[in-house]
């Protein structure tokens, strides 16, 4: 069964390094390096160890940006569902924060901050906030309190009324507001990383780009984008585990 998704997933990858090698055909190696220079670049840049420590570093910038906003989303979408007049603030509010560009929050978080530091996790933070907090606040209203009724009237723990009537519900709405958010995220950390310099992947995408070397750069995004997949396998496995430990 695991076998036909695993195969059409790389078939979906196939067809992309296939596009890829046509832009390369077209535009030349200064438009698209050849893909199999990239992943050349890759194996050398492990192999000397240089691509530990800003893949870590960005890692964390995303994991910590993700987890911060992604709890706030949850815990702001709880309130503002609970309080009516708390919700509709909560809305303007989210909807303001949701209209000014990331790269406004990166300029903004350079003058608060500094360069580096905690500027690409409170850009992460501050993006994804607002559209976890949305989806909670939809959940909450689009869940159906007379289950809850129900098993209150049939003596239900309330743990069993969180974990398996009104959670579930509610997951319906945010796991795919997370599963999005870690890639907006993942965009926001490497943006902010390459206007501030940081050590991170995005700051070696800058140094690439300063020397105009494009396989050293494309490799740096291929590593980022593989990072990318595994963290969101990683979300799928935790959003899956509460539903299939109900």
């Amino acid at each position: 069964m695991a076998a036909r998704p695993i195969f059409f997933a790389a078939a979906g990858v196939a067809c992309l390094i296939a596009l890829w090698q046509f832009g390369f055909a077209l535009g030349g190696p200064f438009v698209l390096p050849a893909p199999a220079q990239t992943f050349e670049r890759i194996i050398v840049l492990g192999q000397t160890g240089t691509i530990w420590q800003p893949a870590a570093v960005t890692s964390a910038h995303v994991i910590a940006g993700f987890g911060a906003g992604a709890a706030a989303g949850i815990l702001l979408g709880l309130a503002g569902s609970a309080l009516d007049d708390l919700g509709a603030a909560l809305e303007a509010i989210a909807t303001i924060i949701l209209g000014v560009p990331p790269i406004v929050w990166v300029v903004l978080a350079l003058l608060w901050f500094g360069p580096r530091g905690i500027v690409p996790a409170f850009t992460v933070g501050i993006g994804i906030a607002p559209v976890v907090f949305g989806a909670m606040m939809a959940g909450m209203r689009a869940s159906r309190p007379e289950f809850d009724e129900l098993a209150l009237a049939y003596g239900a723990p309330w743990r069993q009324r969180l974990f398996e009537i009104r959670l579930p519900q509610v997951a319906i709405a945010v796991t795919p507001a997370l599963a999005s958010s870690l890639g907006f995220a993942w965009k926001i950390s490497l943006m902010a990383e390459v206007l501030s310099g940081g050590s991170g992947i995005g700051g070696r995408i800058a140094d690439a780009r300063a020397d105009l070397d494009t396989v050293e750069a494309m490799a740096w995004v291929v590593i980022a984008l593989i990072l990318l997949v595994l963290t969101d396998r990683m979300l799928a496995r935790i959003t899956k585990a509460p539903s299939d430990a109900a």
